[in-house]
C-alpha cells in the first residue's frame, strides 16, 4: 500500500506534493498500524494555540517536501535522501492537534486558518482520538516524539512517552529536558538571554524551507493552504511586527517575506466572497496569484482571537483553560504552577459570575495550587497586560512580593492593584488568597512570565 505520509519511491520520482488539505486527508489512511511501524508524532504544547496547532500540522508536510526535494536531486538512483527531520522513508508522520477535539471551536483563529486552507477539520488527529491514544499505549509501535511550540512533553503524557522525544522545535525558554535524547542538531530552540529569537514557531518551520532553497527555481511554489496558515500565525503571534508589541524579528519578517512571494497564491482555495474581501481588501482587484494583504489577514485573525462578545460569554472554566500551561520547577512538584492566558481585561474575568469558584475548581482540577492569569487587552495596538494570582495564601504572598521587588522581575515593570480599600490581597476561602498586579512591559507575554516566576524557586 502507498502510504502518503511515507517518502515512498514512487512520490520521490514524481516530484509532487499534495496541498496540506489531501495531506492530512491521507494520512488517516495509514493508520491503524501493525507492531513494529516506526511512528513520528508531532505534537504542539497543550495550550494548543495557533502556533501549536499549526506548526504541528505544517511541519509534517514541509518534512515530506524537504524529503522529495533532497530525492529529486538524487533522480538518477531515486533513492532516500537524509532530511533535517528526524524521520525516514520507513516512518509514518502523525501531526497531533494537541488538544481535545471538541475544544477546536474555541480557538476561532484556527478555525479560520483551516477554512482558508480548505481543510477539513474531522480529518485532523486530536489528543483524544483513538488514532493517537493507540500508537501512544501501543509499547511494540516504534515512535519518535517531535515537539513543536515547547520544549518538555506536558506532564500528562511524560510517564507514556518522554523517552520517546528526539527532536524539538521552540521559540521559549530551554526547560533542559529530554537532553540526552535530544542531540545539538535536533534540538532548536530559538531562546536567548530571556528573549525570544523569533516571534512563532511558524517562523522555524518557514526556514526550514528557506534553508534547504526552495523557491529558487521559479517553477517551484508553495501549497497555498500551506502558505497561508504558516503566514497567518507569524502575523498573528508578531502582531503583523508591531513595533509597539516587539513581537517580532529580523527574522519573523524574512520569513513572512518568503511565504508572500513563493506560495502559489492563485491557487488558495477560498470560496467564500466574504472570508476573501476580509483578507484582501473590499477594494481589491484580484489578479488570481496576488498574495493577502498582511495587514487584513492579520486583523481579521486577531479580530476573530480577541472577539469581546466571545470572550465575555465564555464561561470561567473555559477562559481559564483555553490557554493553559502547566510549569514544573525542578525543586519538585509542590512548586508546580499554571498560567492562563486571557484576551480579556481582568475587571470583565473577574466579573464573570462564580469566577473565583470556577478558578479554584479548575486549580484542583490541574492540581496546582498557585494560578496566574496572564490578562491583555489591544488598546491603539499595543498590549495591555494584568496578572492575578490565584492560590494558596502564601505562594501569592511570596509570589506577588517577587514580582514586585527581586531586581530579577524588573523587566516586567509590575504594579500591585488594591484588591480591597486596604489591601492588595484578598481572600477566596479554604486557605486560597487573590493579589491583582498590573504589567507595565507590553512585551512580557506568558513566554518572558513563566521562567521568571520558575527562577523565584531556584533562589
Amino acid at each position: 500500500m502507498a502510504m502518503a505520509a511515507t517518502t515512498s519511491t514512487s512520490s520521490l520520482c514524481s516530484g509532487t506534493t499534495s496541498t496540506i488539505a489531501s495531506y492530512l486527508e491521507s494520512i488517516a489512511a495509514n493508520f491503524p498500524v501493525s507492531d513494529g511501524t516506526k511512528v513520528n508524532i508531532i505534537m504542539g504544547n497543550e495550550a494548543g494555540d495557533a502556533d501549536s496547532i499549526v506548526s504541528s500540522l505544517a511541519l509534517s508536510q514541509v518534512n515530506k517536501i524537504i524529503s522529495d526535494k533532497n530525492a529529486n536531486a538524487s533522480a538518477d538512483s531515486c533513492t532516500t535522501s537524509t532530511t533535517t527531520s528526524s524521520t525516514t522513508s520507513e516512518t509514518l508522520s502523525l501531526p497531533l492537534a494537541s488538544i481535545q477535539r471538541n475544544d477546536l471551536p474555541l480557538r476561532r483563529d484556527v478555525v479560520l486558518l483551516l477554512q482558508m486552507a480548505a481543510i477539513n477539520s474531522e480529518k485532523i488527529v486530536y489528543l483524544d482520538d483513538d488514532t493517537f491514544t493507540s500508537v501512544a499505549q501501543n509499547k511494540d509501535i516504534q515512535k519518535e516524539i517531535t515537539l513543536v511550540d515547547h520544549n518538555k512533553i506536558r506532564s500528562d503524557l511524560a510517564e507514556l512517552l518522554q523517552d520517546h522525544v528526539v527532536e524539538i522545535l521552540d521559540h521559549h525558554q530551554d526547560e533542559g529536558a529530554h537532553g540526552s535524547s535530544v542531540t545539538t542538531d535536533r534540538r532548536k530552540i530559538a531562546f536567548q538571554d530571556q528573549v525570544a529569537l523569533v516571534g512563532s514557531t511558524c517562523t522555524l518551520i518557514t526556514e526550514r524551507l528557506m534553508e534547504i532553497g526552495f523557491g529558487l527555481d521559479e517553477s517551484e511554489k508553495l501549497d497555498a493552504g500551506l502558505g497561508v496558515m504558516l503566514l497567518g500565525v507569524i502575523l498573528l503571534d508578531t502582531m503583523n511586527m508591531s513595533k509597539e508589541a516587539a513581537k517580532g524579528t529580523a527574522r519573523d519578517e524574512r520569513a513572512i517575506e518568503f511565504l508572500m512571494e513563493q506560495t502559489e497564491w492563485g491557487a488558495l482555495p477560498i470560496d467564500n466572497d466574504d472570508i476573501k474581501s476580509k483578507i484582501y481588501g473590499n477594494d481589491c482587484i484580484l489578479d488570481g496569484g496576488q498574495p493577502p494583504s498582511r495587514s487584513h489577514l492579520y486583523e481579521y485573525l486577531r479580530d476573530s482571537k480577541f472577539d469581546k462578545s466571545f470572550w465575555e460569554s465564555m464561561s470561567p472554566r473555559d477562559a481559564l483553560r483555553i490557554d493553559y500551561k502547566r510549569f514544573e520547577p525542578p525543586t519538585g512538584a509542590c512548586d508546580t504552577f499554571g498560567l492562563s492566558s486571557v484576551l480579556l481585561s481582568m475587571e470583565k474575568l473577574v466579573a464573570k459570575k462564580e469566577f473565583y469558584q470556577d478558578a479554584m475548581d479548575y486549580m484542583e482540577e490541574a492540581n496546582v495550587d498557585l494560578l496566574g492569569v496572564l490578562t491583555m487587552v489591544i488598546v491603539d495596538d499595543t498590549p495591555q497586560r494584568e496578572l492575578l494570582l490565584v492560590g494558596n495564601t502564601d505562594r501569592v504572598r511570596n509570589m506577588t512580593e517577587f514580582l514586585l521587588n527581586d531586581e530579577a522581575a524588573a523587566q516586567l515593570k509590575i504594579e500591585s492593584i488594591l484588591v480591597s480599600e486596604v489591601d492588595v490581597f484578598i481572600s477566596v476561602g479554604d486557605g486560597l488568597s487573590v493579589s491583582k498586579l498590573k504589567q507595565g512591559n507590553p512585551k512580557g507575554s506568558r513566554k518572558q512570565v513563566a521562567p521568571l516566576m520558575m527562577a523565584m524557586h531556584q533562589k
